[in-house]
């Protein structure tokens, strides 16, 4: 197993599923699978963000739930 295998396999374990929501003020949040907002400099929004803007722009989505990396 690759090293960024393994890295997304304990990222995946500590906070997924995750969801997401665009605010009034069209800023993404993500919470954990704990209900704790993650801060706009985690690492999770990084992953995200591209899934997450695909969905706006796609589907018109404004809020979802990501299972998995």
């Amino acid at each position: 197993m690759e090293d960024w295998e393994k890295e997304n396999m304990i990222l995946e374990e500590k906070y997924y599923p995750i969801t997401w929501e665009i605010t009034s003020d069209s800023q993404i949040k993500i919470w954990d699978k704990d209900g704790k907002l993650l801060p706009k400099d985690h690492e999770i929004h990084n992953i995200e963000w591209n899934f997450i803007y695909d969905q706006i722009n796609t589907y018109h989505f404004d809020e979802g739930e990501i299972v998995g990396i």
